[in-house]
Parts: C-alpha cells; structure tokens; sequence
C-alpha cells in the first residue's frame, strides 16, 4: 500500500485502540501530534474520503484469516445488524432500520456480517462486512446484500465448503437456493409458520414439532446459563423444492416452544444431531461481537457524514475486532499481560468473552503513551546522501 494510506490505517488502528472509539476527534487527540486537534480531524476525514486501496487492504487481511479457515467444511456465522442513528440529519443515504433494543424504526443503517470462529477460543474472525443503506443508489434489497456476502466467502475459500449458520430472519427459499447452488452447507431456524413435508402430507413446523419429545439428551451452557436440552430430528421437504431431503432438528430446553432448525447436511448419527446443534449454539458469538462493536467502540456514535467514510470505518473496526480475537487465540505472555491491566473482576478461568477485557486492557496500557503513534512509524532514510560537499 501507498504510504499515506498505510500511515492512515496504522493511525485509525492504534486511535481505536486507545480511545475505544470510532469518533474521530478521539482518535484525533490520542495521535498526539502537534498540531491543533482539529487539524488532525481534517487530515483522517479527507484520507476517509480519498482512500483508495481497499482492494490491497482485503487482500493483506485475507492472508491473516486464511489460516483459519483451512477445514474442509468452515462454519460461518451470519446475521444482520443495524446502526441507529435517531437524532441525526446530515448523514448521507439514512435509511430506516428497526431498532433491535427497542423495537421501534428510526434512523440508520444495516450491516450484514459474516465471520468464522478461532479454533482454540470461539472468538470472532470477520470474514465478511459490509455496512449499507436501503436508502443509497443502487440498493436492491436485504437478499441481495446476503448474495453478495455468500458470494464473497464462497470465492474466498476456493475449494473447501462453507456451512453457513443463520437465524430465523434467514428462513428464506432464495437465500436456502444460493447457499444449494453453491454446493454449501446451512443451519438456519426455522420460522413456525413455514410448511414442511413430512411422509408425504404437509404439516406446519409447530405441528410437526410438538409431535417430536425427544430422545437425545444434551447439555448447553450459553453466556452462563445451563440448558438441559432433548432433541430429536426427522427428515423432511420443502414443498417448493420437492426431491430434496432436509433434516429437521427439534430441541426442547430453551424455552416453552420448542426451537427447530434445518439443514440440508446429511445426519445419521447422534453425533452428527448434536454437532448440528452445537454450530447453531455458537451463532451467540456474533452477537457478542455486535455488542462489542456498539458498547466498547461505540460505533452507534460514529458522526462521519459520507457513505464512504461509513463503509471504511466499520470495515477498519471489523479489522480490530480480528485483531483482538488473533492476540487471544495466542494465549501468549503479552494476551496475559493485556489482560492483566484490565483490573477485571471476573477470575480468567470464569471468561466466555475476553474482547472485553482485551480492548479495557489495551486502553489501560496505551493511556499511559504521550507521544502518539509517530515513533512507531517506520521513517525511510537515504542511503547515502547524494548533495554535493566542498572539503574544507
């Protein structure tokens, strides 16, 4: 990459690091530079706007995830999430998104996110990020920003296959075709009113669910709550795609209705039910990473008013998430040292979720810096100095 924009990344990595935020006049004050702050500003925003080698910058990144995704058949976790911004104006492109907290629709963006998990810790990788707006040119739909994220990790893992883990909000036959044409793998949940065929006589999920009391016991913990599950699983069809044989999982345990899932994976073990169960378990890492994002980053206050600068700064967040997950999977002397000065309460034997204390801790360290992020960066100097001297 062209140096002004490798130093302009180095800048926003290590200001998100320090501040824990996506603001850029906080980034802005922990550079340190001296100059005025609001000169720092202008100088992030015009590179924001005149960045142009985002194609160098997925490729590097690219090369640090693959690694990750050498198995055969890759779980990738996916949901949408969204960006409220309720009292703003000027943004370019707001669109409408309900908010998830509250219920109620107001002023935003989508992001559609798509992401692997460590081998050792289960912690996020983004694979896939892409914020956007049902209000900016060229918009189609929310199915169609999904393809192009299918599309992108189908290319990105070549050969090996993808078994993609989605919520109900992806019970779709078109998003089910993508994922079958591309010769992948899905989870999804299904919605209850959906039809099924099941021995050649249709039955609606629920009826055909509470039919089913299950006979696999199982236990789960999730974000510190156990669940004493029973399971059991069927095969099944979906009328609009006759000749197709789908499993359909039912599990009782997490509440009074039963959750179901499908998928197209063949299962004839017990084994095999539970290991279905267990990727969809892990789908919660990636609503943590969301609350990360919002909580410890507070990407909901971002205020850069261009799509564009939108669409980088939450790539370059979705970058720092990874960073943070690739120095936890390590486990090594400086994640132990980072950890530390986070001064947390919980024991690290007791920790889900360590982003938390990851980017507390990396404030804690960084706020002690008084020179900002210059004497970090690599000044070329000339080899041998080519000014003509006069011997005295």
């Amino acid at each position: 990459m062209q140096k002004p924009n490798k130093n302009f990344i180095l800048d926003i990595l290590f200001g998100m690091a320090k501040s824990k935020s996506v603001l850029l006049s906080n980034i802005a004050r922990t550079l340190e530079e001296p100059i005025d702050t609001i000169q720092t500003v202008k100088r992030l925003s015009n590179r924001m706007d005149e960045f142009h080698e985002t194609t160098e910058l997925l490729e590097n990144y690219e090369e640090l995830i693959k690694p990750f995704l050498q198995e055969e058949d890759n779980l990738i976790l996916v949901d949408n999430s969204e960006i409220v911004k309720p009292t703003a104006c000027k943004m370019e492109a707001l669109g409408q998104v309900r908010d998830g907290s509250t219920g109620k629709i107001g002023n935003g963006y989508w992001t559609t996110n798509m992401i692997a998990v460590a081998p050792r810790t289960k912690h996020p990788i983004s694979v896939y990020s892409h914020l956007y707006s049902s209000a900016e040119k060229g918009f189609i739909s929310e199915n169609d920003e999904t393809y192009k994220g299918l599309d992108y990790v189908d290319q990105l893992l070549g050969e090996k296959k993808a078994t993609f883990v989605m919520d109900r909000g992806y019970d779709n036959i078109e998003v089910m075709k993508k994922i079958l044409k591309q010769e992948n793998n899905f989870i999804i949940r299904l919605k209850k009113n959906r039809n099924l065929l099941y021995q050649n006589k249709k039955f609606s999920v629920h009826d055909l669910a509470i039919r089913r009391k299950g006979k696999i016991n199982f236990r789960s913990e999730i974000k510190g709550t156990v669940y004493d599950l029973k399971v059991s699983h069927l095969t099944v069809e979906i009328p609009s795609l006759k000749g197709k044989k789908f499993t359909m999982i039912v599990v009782y345990g997490y509440g009074k209705e039963p959750m179901v899932l499908l998928t197209n994976k063949r299962i004839q073990k017990k084994a095999e039910v539970i290991s279905v169960l267990k990727a969809y378990i892990t789908r919660w890492r990636i609503e943590e990473m969301f609350r990360v994002q919002k909580q410890e980053f507070e990407l909901e206050n971002i205020r850069v008013r261009t799509l564009p600068r939108l669409k980088r700064m939450f790539l370059l967040l979705s970058i720092m998430v990874t960073f943070m997950t690739l120095k936890i999977e390590k486990q090594n002397g400086f994640f132990h040292s980072v950890i530390e000065r986070a001064k947390g309460i919980k024991a690290k034997d007791q920790i889900k979720m360590f982003l938390y204390r990851f980017s507390a801790g990396m404030e804690a360290i960084l706020k002690k810096d008084a020179y900002g992020i210059r004497h970090f960066k690599y000044i070329e100097k000339p080899k041998d100095s080519r000014q003509l001297t006069f011997q005295l």
